[in-house]
């Protein structure tokens, strides 16, 4: 497994910044990196309105991390992810598997 955890994916954390109405923007900024083995995925179809979308999936696998969560997202190779599915590829919480979609913007 150590051999396989050869691609960076960083971390994206949520920014919020309060405006002046009591409302708040949520951002996304670059958090920590991590180690991960990275496989693509068939894409699945979005549809927004009239506008059908392929959106391109990928497999990452890491060790265990508590940073990994449901709507957790990452950057790899410059586009962004969302985390759609947690495993524990072993049971035992030493790896995970993130299944992921990318995010449009």
């Amino acid at each position: 497994m150590i051999g396989a955890l050869r691609h960076k994916i960083i971390w994206l954390d949520v920014s919020r910044e309060s405006d002046e109405a009591g409302g708040a923007s949520l951002s996304w900024v670059p958090g920590s990196e991590v180690w991960a083995s990275v496989e693509r995925l068939a894409s699945t179809r979005d549809f927004a309105g009239d506008r059908k979308n392929r959106l391109k999936r990928i497999a990452v696998s890491i060790r265990f991390s508590t940073d990994a969560a449901l709507g957790q997202r990452l950057s790899f190779e410059g586009e962004t992810y969302e985390t759609v599915s947690i495993e524990s590829d072993d049971g035992r919480d030493k790896r995970l598997t993130l299944i992921c979609e990318e995010v449009l913007s």
